[in-house]
């Protein structure tokens, strides 16, 4: 136990924690059932009955929304072998209003029964429930030894005929499939669905195991002698069969045979022992005639698995190999639950019965359990809102909770007070990395504002921050000409039009402009240089992100065309850094008195550093910005009233081209702003990655009120768009745009985090909202109306940045 957290302050009931995957935590609570069966030592029936409740998921089927997006048919077996075990030994029953052990077997099989397909192979289960996951085209024999197991054991239990149908429906497809040899008896991994003839022939020792112990359910269960001894002849079968597996001097040492001999076997391989062992003492209590065969082969495992465990810092850690008479140099879970169960294993003699409903079992059932589950099928579901996708796991999960993503441990949290800790004060110990870093680092270079930690952070924050000061925030006159642009661009005649594809292209002129001080000219006549130009920021921004999708390991591959456009990008910013410096050189005169390069060159930095920083505040100044006008715009035209309340008070202002000392001072425009910025964040989410083992102060406990500990190499995500909708804050409308909302006594900190926060916030921030001030307020100073063209609801795309999924369709009416 001293590799499970769960039970620890902070830890989550049932999970082991990385690098082990879910299924394995629910592997490990039915060694503690078996733990308890066998010595009759209760002190972790606690910790059991915890982690079974907890990981159960709404629907109480074992699909948690923190694991269905990965989870495969096996996974879920193994949890609903679990309560099938406790519901057999009469584990301490949950508390009243809890689901009950049989119930949450019953809705393991229930949605598993529903994922039976013919299409394929001739039947099966897929590996994977869901088509995204890779291995949704392979039928493997764990997820159908799963369903069996589960089936036969229901069927002796209940007495209900339907189950023992299921049980034999999967035994005879396995043997027609050839995954279950039917002349040796001997169960192969799997097969993929585009070629059923190809079997996979590697050979598991928890494969036989789930087959033999659901075998010898079926022979209780069976009640005619024919039937008898059908079961009886494939218990035998299978004991010969797994006679494979046992090897050594005298042929009865327990080894997997495909991946220990050539040091293979990986996290998931090394406890495949442990269930063997369990499965096959469980056979010699339903089929009693295989006790003399099963005992000797568990007598002389446990004795050679008890000579590995003398290593690890205490000197009681088990190796893997137990034919070696010593410790292999290995430490796991998976060892410490194999060699414990193959000891426990031998005392099989001295313990009682399994019991069923109908002989001692005190376990409630529930024949129709699992039926609400989403997770039953793989059917298309009907849009749902940015909201309802961002926020839908925090709502059935925790505010805290870990998910695996791409294979690795994610903490995902909804607390304020954590993310304040993450980018305020323990800003220390959560640097960028992992995904974030992932995700932009290919096109903004090492040396960013966005992508640098330490030192390096701060010699760039030094440079970029001072660009940003008031006097060059408060001069509109260069946005001024593009905003006019935009204007001029927009039909007038109840046409429809994409507007954010306007202010994509406005905010594109106006960021060159300000930041090279040469305009790309996209809305009145682009040189096809600045055309390219555009063209590959598009594509390096949507490959980047697909890049960094892949995970670390595939990250690696090359990707030649996303090289190519961020070498287009940098000798677009590089001719214009230099044709600067040359400038310089010479004294010529500016056409304008503040460009963003200009000052940048000041410091006399290096040329890429100084294209990094550019290509930084570019990303931040083009698509953040252009995505929150459109946003703005998007709730504005479904908002008439706002839209009048927004044009009363420019009309008050009585001025056309207003200075930014009068944008700051309209209450309602920037009321506008402020709920844009809280339904719809640019940068939808962000994440930080821990240096060393540090606390975040909410999470932990069971109510998640408690500090919680982090390991150093964890990756923690939270969204904006789930904290900025926190009924608590906002009000019971937070789903709504109101920007009346600001005019109360509303006050926020970290709830509200559009800029992101700390000493890393963006130092483009006023700059920004006074570019969007200022284009609403020359919108509407010539539009009295906007009116929405497009019926689809509120979604996004993502790349670095997000946007509008279907863009701003509208229409416009003239003041």
């Amino acid at each position: 136990m001293s590799f499970y957290t769960g039970n620890l302050p902070g830890g989550v009931p049932g999970l082991l924690p990385r690098p082990y995957y879910w299924w394995e935590g629910g592997a490990l609570m039915g060694a503690l059932i078996d733990y308890w069966y066998y010595t009759g030592d209760p002190r972790w029936n606690h910790v059991a009955q915890e982690g079974l409740l907890f990981q159960a998921g709404p629907d109480n089927d074992y699909m948690p929304p923190n694991q269905t997006m990965t989870e495969g048919n096996d996974d879920q077996g193994f949890w609903g072998m679990a309560v099938m075990s406790a519901a057999e030994h009469n584990f301490q029953d949950p508390p009243d209003g809890k689901p009950q052990w049989l119930a949450l077997a019953q809705a393991v099989f229930n949605t598993q029964a529903a994922r039976w397909e013919t299409e394929d192979c001739g039947g099966g289960l897929r590996w994977q429930i869901f088509t995204w996951n890779n291995g949704y085209n392979y039928k493997n024999s764990i997820s159908q030894g799963c369903f069996f197991n589960i089936a036969a054991r229901l069927a002796l239990y209940t007495g209900n005929q339907s189950y023992a149908d299921w049980a034999e429906k999967t035994w005879d497809w396995m043997a027609a499939s050839g995954l279950l040899d039917a002349a040796t008896y001997q169960i192969y991994d799997g097969m993929h669905v585009e070629n059923c003839s190809k079997i996979t022939p590697y050979q598991w020792t928890y494969n036989a195991g789930a087959f033999l112990h659901g075998a010898a359910a079926m022979y209780n269960y069976s009640a005619g002698r024919s039937q008898q001894e059908t079961w009886r002849e494939r218990v035998d079968g299978l004991l010969n069969g797994s006679l494979i597996f046992f090897t050594g001097n005298g042929s009865n040492v327990m080894t997997e045979v495909a991946c220990e001999p050539v040091d293979r076997c990986d996290l998931d391989q090394q406890s495949f022992k442990a269930y063997f062992s369990r499965w096959m003492a469980a056979t010699a209590k339903w089929a009693p005639w295989t006790y003399g065969r099963v005992k000797p082969l568990l007598a002389a495992s446990a004795l050679a698995a008890a000579s590995t465990c003398t290593g690890g810092d205490n000197g009681r850690m088990c190796g893997l190999k137990w034919n070696t008479g010593k410790w292999d140099g290995t430490v796991g879970a998976g060892q410490q639950m194999a060699a414990m169960e193959v000891v426990l294993a031998n005392t099989i003699q001295h313990a009682r019965a399994p019991v069923t409903g109908r002989a001692g079992g005190t376990s409630v059932g529930d024949a129709g359990a699992g039926g609400r589950d989403v997770g039953r099928s793989t059917r298309e579901f009907s849009p749902i809102s940015v909201a309802q996708t961002a926020g839908a796991r925090f709502a059935s999960c925790a505010n805290t909770y870990y998910m695996i993503s791409l294979g690795r441990w994610l903490l995902m949290t909804n607390e304020a007070e954590n993310v304040k800790t993450i980018l305020g004060t323990r800003m220390e110990d959560w640097p960028i990395d992992g995904p974030r870093l992932l995700a932009t680092l290919p096109v903004l270079g090492p040396d960013s504002i966005f992508t640098s930690n330490g030192d390096g952070w701060h010699r760039a924050r030094a440079l970029v921050k001072p660009s940003f000061v008031r006097d060059q925030v408060a001069d509109l006159g260069c946005f001024a000409r593009h905003v006019g642009n935009l204007l001029a661009a927009i039909p007038a005649d109840d046409t429809t039009f994409d507007l954010q594809t306007l202010l994509l292209d406005m905010t594109m002129d106006s960021s060159t402009d300000f930041l090279l001080g040469s305009s790309t000219g996209l809305l009145t006549q682009a040189s096809p240089e600045a055309q390219q130009f555009v063209k590959n920021f598009e594509y390096a921004s949507r490959e980047s992100a697909k890049k960094a999708h892949l995970g670390p390991l595939l990250y690696s591959i090359p990707h030649r065309g996303l090289e190519k456009a961020v070498r287009g990008l940098r000798e677009y910013v590089r001719f214009y850094l230099r044709k600067t410096s040359a400038e310089k050189e010479t004294g010529k005169a500016k056409e304008r008195n503040y460009v963003f390069l200009d000052e940048l060159l000041k410091a006399d930095p290096p040329e890429k550093f100084v294209i990094d920083q550019i290509m930084s505040i570019l990303i931040a100044g083009r698509d953040t910005t252009a995505s929150a006008m459109a946003a703005a715009f998007y709730f504005l035209a479904r908002n008439p009233a706002a839209v009048e309340k927004l044009r009363e008070e420019i009309r008050r202002v009585g001025d056309e081209d207003p200075t930014w000392e009068q944008l700051k001072q309209m209450k309602y425009l920037n009321n506008v702003i402020k709920e844009t910025l809280r339904l719809f964040s640019p940068v939808a989410s962000n994440s930080r990655r821990s240096n060393k083992d540090t606390i975040l102060p909410r999470g932990g406990g069971p109510d998640g009120t408690q500090p919680i500990l982090v390991p150093k190499g964890m990756s923690v995500r939270w969204s904006s768009y789930v904290l900025h909708r926190n009924k608590a804050v906002f009000g019971p409308d937070a789903d709504e745009f109101r920007p009346e909302r600001w005019e109360s006594d509303l006050r926020v900190s970290w709830e509200y985090i559009p800029f992101s926060g700390g000493p890393r916030i963006c130092p483009g921030q006023q700059f920004a909202l006074t570019q969007i001030a200022y284009t609403l307020f020359r919108f509407f100073t010539l539009f009295r109306a906007i009116e929405p063209r497009d019926p689809s609801p509120f979604r996004v795309r993502t790349s670095l940045t997000v946007a509008l999924a279907e863009g701003c369709l509208v229409s416009v009416t003239r003041a």
